[in-house]
């Protein structure tokens, strides 16, 4: 199930006032968890934040979901943008993020369930720009205009070193992680190397969602829609 995706929404969105970086975990995790609990059922929050605890307590209120996503955030991404901004190499927008939570806060919950919550459509832009162009240094796919740092190590208690910036690799290209789109990064039989190939069509074979154009390989190892979750049903 992947409707913790708002709290990944930290690249995407774009209502009135700002939100300062300092805040935008919390305001983020306020409007996620009110929409999750709007909108899904209990079966598919358990479903959803099964393995995860708050003071040993699993998650069942939206109290507790506030709090773990707002730990979650500003205890890891905002950080790294704090860095990322101090280096120069992104800018962060307060107006479009608070444009963004303003956006999520108006999601119906069958907009919600199609994944639409990033949608400049519905009012998102994005609020955290990069600003590292192909050949500069980076530690995170974010700080690049492409979204592909290459190389780069980051460690908890630091210090990080760089990796680069570099084109997103596309069909045929050796590939650690993501891949340009309608892409995956996935083992070719002959070579055995990990390169870029198309994403397979519902009914074809699959064992990993990202191998779908769909995002969703069954229980059956084939690519399939999506069924649809956390739509108010």
């Amino acid at each position: 199930m992947k409707r913790l995706v708002i709290f990944a929404l930290l690249a995407g969105c774009g209502g009135a006032g700002t939100v300062e970086l300092d805040d935008l975990g919390a305001e983020l995790a306020r409007a996620s968890c009110a929409k999750q609990f709007e909108c899904c059922t209990d079966a598919e929050l358990m479903q959803q934040y099964m393995g995860i605890t708050v003071d040993g307590e699993p998650i069942t209120t939206e109290a507790q979901c506030v709090e773990f996503g707002n730990a979650l955030l500003s205890g890891l991404a905002v950080p790294q943008y704090r860095d990322s901004l101090a280096k120069g190499r992104i800018e962060y927008d307060g107006a479009a993020a608070a444009d963004c939570i303003a956006a999520i806060d108006r999601l119906t919950c069958a907009q919600y369930a199609s994944g639409q919550a990033g949608d400049e459509a519905l009012g998102c832009r994005p609020f955290i720009i990069p600003k590292v162009g192909a050949g500069g240094g980076c530690t995170q796919d974010g700080e690049c205009t492409s979204g592909n740092c290459v190389g780069a190590t980051v460690q908890p208690d630091g210090p990080d070193t760089d990796g680069m910036c570099q084109p997103m690799p596309t069909a045929g290209q050796a590939c650690t992680g993501d891949c340009a789109d309608g892409l995956f990064c996935g083992f070719d039989q002959t070579s055995g190397a990990r390169v870029c190939q198309p994403t397979r069509a519902d009914g074809m074979p699959c064992t990993l969602d990202r191998e779908c154009a769909s995002d969703h390989c069954d229980d059956t190892d084939t690519c399939a829609p999506e069924p649809p979750t956390c739509d108010g049903r």
